[in-house]
């Protein structure tokens, strides 16, 4: 049978035994080209008994054992050690403590170099016990050595490795990859290993599981190797030959050493370690008062705090906490509460000593961090700090966070803002020192840019052309790209050219495939014993921080507790916010004792003006805001959870809720039995918990089964998982009285997509009003702390201008005498600060406001070049910001003076003249000069908005946006404006809507899918006319699109939101 169809039939399911002792999959960054599940799956196909996964790191040793249990195959955690002499070896762990050794041994790798990990010898010595060593075979030092005809050499290295490792677990690795001299090097390791009474082992050394595969392994090798494909030969295997293979065909390439494929089978009994079993994690002890346990000390803390929070215990809090110290006694849970309080008190120190907060206060007055998720339900959070939110005044339940049956140590969630953060880390990290405080590592992915990107520099194409292309293709899924391209006419005739046949074909083997490993955007693990010793670890790219190989999923599975130190801007706008009040009025507003039912707040919402506020701006939360009419905080909890895709993709579901909820439709429930779960969201999933208590109360299964299954779908590659959990739903469906028909309709209400937790959208909705507070209020306020913080919103910051307008503010010019580095008030108005002029950055700005203040204003342009250190560059951003219009009003002049003015006959830049000399008179920049200058020096024109020059270019027939609502209902019109924003909420099939601004108002372009073909090149520009027909709708104004022709541009716009 020739050797293709071999691999492909079942013919390959066979009696012969082998395992394969070596893979790299992508986790090994750059060298693997196949998923974890795509190995295991092959293997059980090929019928092996076991499969090892040996990448450079254990990033996904987890997934990979856990997805082998689910297939019935044994998993055999490894890794690949590279030494300091460029020689590697494979480990493979044969218990617990090998597994350990070997987490010890990476880990002292990663602090040699986190970039390219390498150890000594020497330091790897000490850790040896309960692995089984293979010598590498092409990378092998003992290889390298008998190839070069140093025997004696390698004998020496070979015994140094018998003598420092267990009994029966050195073996000499052959390979067969069909490689010149392989045969050659085999034979003579095979008597080296002989003579010196070694086990040889046979291993294919996989970076893939198919060898269609071998092409983009080659593209990956190039990628890593910042290479062409062409340049990158020397780096490459040399053919398609490392896959895994069939028990018969590596029966074949070894028929002189049967041996060898047997120890394959040798070393997976001695390798009996499962990495989903328990890794003994434990969470360090807090610190308690003598004569107190954790429990007790806890129980007063909260005694101490409901009595300060209301007055007395009365039965309802009593009856609340008794119920939740019940579960956390169940669960042996004090001590994890109290080491979230003991990270609460270091962030009130730091509160503190950066004066924001006093020491007298109780915590859980004023507390540092602000819970976000299902923790929030918790009382006992609230009473010790932990939380800003009580969970009583909202009825909120505990399943999700606490179920009875519980499995997994849960998830807090605390929001800081990112000063207190980023030193609360470090003091976390200083506390409980780097073996037991670790960040939870983050896998990044291949997303359609980034893969389009690498790809095309592999393969040589031009850098502008595959930009282009990513930015005019609507379907992200690149197995689509030829037929996307052949939508483009600048592509379409590009589809079967070399390079670009190459980046048609390897795009979707590589799209989602994990391409690095990152930081978690805060999660802390803290460990009673070594995290070296359950996962490696490595120095993060900030100073004083450790990042472990395992991500938020592979830590949630292994049952340790995630401590999420997160960061939240609107944290720090709020604190900017008031500081800034307090400094113009001399009162302090406490922000967390404002009116919660401010009428003229949630007018301002509800009109949809909440632009810039956080969770509330989006054009879709805009519009919620117009229809769902909140009065409370509650309906404001509804408003912030309703615009999740999790809920959004539900059908209709956000607008049968507002039907129900607010216009008192009727409804029914597909059974009875979902009542419990769904009678809060009026028939709808808006909430987690919904979904867990829908699938307990439906299916009879447990709170944390149910959990379980909930967070299923959101996992990568989950088919067969979903399957197997709807079986198992079904049939407990069915013995509960619930028909197979009605099973499955409420079972597909469950979906992947992010929807908040219940006790999430209360916490966040705080958050929210309190920042539409301060807009309705103190707009003035709002605006600088907003603009300070940025990057935060969801629009560009001339966006943000054009808002602040409607509120009567009016941003400036930076100004060389008078801008801070930061944006600042100025006669009631917001002065742009020196950091936003592009080319200038943080460091410049404040250098320019220092030398000010310490020797005094600038009296010239030229005294500012003398004074500063500021370059060419960031020279004439400053000039055509506007920063020196108050030492001289004409700009072109400015440009002259400093020698950077390009004369039209003349590309070049002149060289700079005497600055004593007198400067020649020559006319200033025209507005609209003027205004392309501040778009390209600053992304905003603050004295208006770009539509003001174009409109005088359009036909008189074209309206503006703020007449548009005043036309009728299914009006025909012509409306241009610039794209702020684009959302696509259902992907490539479903309908884009489209936010156009212009210099009155914005709109809401809807554009359905049979229109899109015909707009898709048009709704790329940066400025559109949109043809169509008024639509009004529960309180709304949009246009329905028919067409879209764009509107060309002497500049490129300032980036905004597009979100698929």
């Amino acid at each position: 049978m020739p050797k293709l169809l071999m691999y492909m039939s079942g013919y390959c399911r066979n009696k012969i035994p082998y395992v394969e002792l070596r893979t790299k999959s992508f986790y090994s960054f750059g060298v693997g080209a196949s998923h974890v599940h795509e190995f295991l799956n092959r293997a059980v196909e090929l019928g092996y008994p076991a499969i090892a996964l040996t990448d450079y790191n254990m990033c996904g040793s987890l997934e990979f054992a856990r997805q082998a249990n689910k297939l019935g195959i044994k998993s055999i955690v490894g890794a690949e050690v590279t030494f300091t002499d460029g020689f590697m070896v494979a480990l493979l762990a044969k218990n617990r403590i090998g597994y350990a050794n070997i987490c010890r041994i990476l880990t002292l790798a990663n602090k040699a170099n986190r970039k390219d990990p390498r150890i000594e010898f020497e330091d790897l010595k000490p850790y040896t016990e309960g692995i089984v060593l293979l010598t590498g075979f092409y990378r092998g030092k003992v290889s390298a050595l008998a190839s070069s005809g140093n025997i004696q050499k390698a004998k020496r290295v070979l015994q140094e490795y018998a003598e420092c490792f267990e009994e029966n677990s050195v073996y000499v690795e052959l390979s067969r990859n069909l490689v010149y001299g392989d045969k050659r090097l085999i034979r003579i390791l095979s008597k080296l290993a002989s003579d010196i009474g070694l086990p040889v082992v046979a291993t294919n050394d996989a970076h893939y599981h198919m060898p269609e595969r071998h092409r983009l392994q080659s593209a990956l090798v190039a990628i890593k190797s910042n290479k062409t494909i062409d340049n990158a030969m020397n780096n490459l295997n040399v053919n398609g030959e490392y896959y895994l293979k069939s028990s018969i065909q590596m029966a074949n390439l070894f028929k002189s050493l049967p041996d060898a494929l047997k120890n394959t089978i040798r070393i997976s009994e001695l390798c009996t370690f499962n990495l989903s079993s328990d890794l003994g994690y434990q969470l360090p002890s807090p610190d308690v008062p003598d004569g107190y346990t954790p429990m007790t000390y806890l129980r007063r803390l909260c005694d101490e705090s409901a009595i300060r929070r209301y007055g007395s215990i009365n039965e309802k809090v009593e009856s609340r906490m008794d119920y939740e110290f019940s579960l956390i006694d169940k669960h042996n849970l004090s001590g994890f509460m109290l080491l979230y309080r003991e990270i609460a008190l270091m962030a009130q120190e730091i509160m503190v000593e950066s004066e924001i907060s006093s020491p007298e206060e109780p915590l859980e007055w004023r507390p540092p961090g602000r819970g976000r998720g299902s923790s929030v339900a918790m009382l006992t959070g609230y009473l010790i700090g932990i939380s800003h939110i009580d969970p009583l005044l909202y009825d909120l339940t505990l399943e999700r966070f606490l179920p009875e049956n519980l499995r997994v140590l849960p998830d807090i969630d605390l929001d800081f803002p990112r000063a207190i953060r980023d030193k609360l880390i470090s003091r976390i990290h200083e506390r409980f020192g780097p073996d037991f405080a670790v960040l939870t590592g983050m896998i990044t992915t291949y997303r359609y840019k980034g893969v389009l990107s690498d790809l095309g520099k592999v393969f040589n194409l031009p850098r502008e052309d595959v930009d282009r292309l990513s930015k005019q293709i609507q379907c992200s899924d690149l197995k689509f790209l030829r037929r996307e391209m052949n939508y483009l006419p600048e592509f379409k005739n590009r589809v079967d050219v070399h390079g670009w046949r190459d980046l048609i074909e390897l795009s979707p083997q590589l799209q989602g495939a994990p391409k690095g490993l990152g930081q978690h955007v805060g999660g802390m693990i803290l460990s009673s014993s070594p995290i070296s010793q359950m996962v490696p670890y490595r120095s993060g790219a900030i100073d004083g921080r450790f990042i472990m190989d395992w991500d938020k999923d592979s830590v949630s599975n292994a049952g340790f507790a995630k401590i999420d130190i997160l960061s939240l801007p609107v944290l720090d706008q709020l604190i900017e916010a008031v500081n800034l009040i307090e400094k113009k009025t001399g009162q302090f507003v406490d922000i967390s004792r404002i009116n919660l039912d401010d009428a003229q707040v949630y007018d301002m919402i509800n009109q949809g003006r909440s632009k810039g506020v956080f969770l509330l701006q989006s054009p879709a939360q805009l519009k919620m805001g117009q229809r769902l009419k909140s009065r409370n905080l509650l309906d404001l909890a509804y408003q912030v959870a309703l615009i999740r895709p999790g809920v959004g993709t539900q059908g209709s579901s956000v607008s049968q809720f507002v039907d129900r909820y607010r216009n008192g439709v009727a409804w029914d429930y597909d059974h009875p039995l979902e009542k419990r779960a769904l009678k809060r969201g009026y028939g709808i999933i808006i909430w987690q918990e919904q979904v867990v208590q829908l699938i307990a109360d439906v299916s009879g299964m447990s709170q944390a089964d149910s959990d379980e299954i909930r967070r299923a779908f959101g996992y990568r590659n989950n088919e067969d998982i979903i399957n197997g959990y709807w079986k198992k739903f079904c049939n407990g469906a069915k013995n509960r009285g619930v028909d197979e028909k009605t099973a499955h309709k409420i079972f597909s209400k469950i979906n992947g997509h992010y929807m908040f937790p219940e006790s999430h959208s209360h916490a966040f909705a705080i958050s929210a009003y309190q920042a539409a507070w301060l807009k309705y209020h103190y707009p003035l306020e709002f605006y600088v702390s907003l603009m300070n913080n940025q990057p935060m919103g969801f629009y560009p910051i001339d966006t943000i201008k054009q808002d602040a307008k409607n509120f009567g503010i009016h941003f400036l010019n930076p100004c060389v005498n008078m801008s801070e580095s930061d944006c600042s008030i100025r006669k009631e108005n917001l002065l742009l600060g020196l950091k936003f002029v592009k080319n200038v950055g943080v460091n410049h700005a404040n250098n320019i406001v220092k030398e000010r203040i310490t020797n005094g204003l600038y009296k010239s342009v030229s005294d500012f070049i003398y004074r500063t250190t500021i370059g060419m560059e960031a020279l004439e951003s400053l000039v055509m910001a506007g920063v020196f219009d108050n030492l001289s009003t004409n700009r072109k002049s400015i440009l002259w003076e400093v020698g950077l003015y390009k004369n039209s006959s003349n590309s070049q830049i002149s060289l700079p003249m005497d600055m004593e000399n007198e400067i020649p008179y020559m006319a200033d920049f025209t507005p609209y000069e003027k205004m392309i200058g501040e778009y390209r020096s600053m992304a905003i024109y603050p004295k208006g908005q770009i539509m003001e020059f174009i409109r005088k270019r359009l036909s008189e027939n074209v309206v503006n946006t703020r007449d548009v609502y005043l036309k009728e209902e299914g009006e025909s019109l012509l409306v241009a404006g610039w794209v702020i924003a684009r959302q696509h909420p259902r992907g490539a099939q479903g309908a884009i809507f489209v936010t156009i601004e212009d210099e009155f108002a914005d709109l809401q372009l809807i554009i359905w899918p049979h229109v899109i073909n015909d707009v898709k090149y048009a709704l790329r520009e940066a400025v559109i006319i949109a043809e169509g027909k008024i639509s009004r709708w529960d309180g709304t104004t949009n246009l329905v699109v028919s067409r879209m022709y764009p509107v060309s541009l002497d500049i490129d716009m300032p980036m905004t939101h597009d979100w698929h």
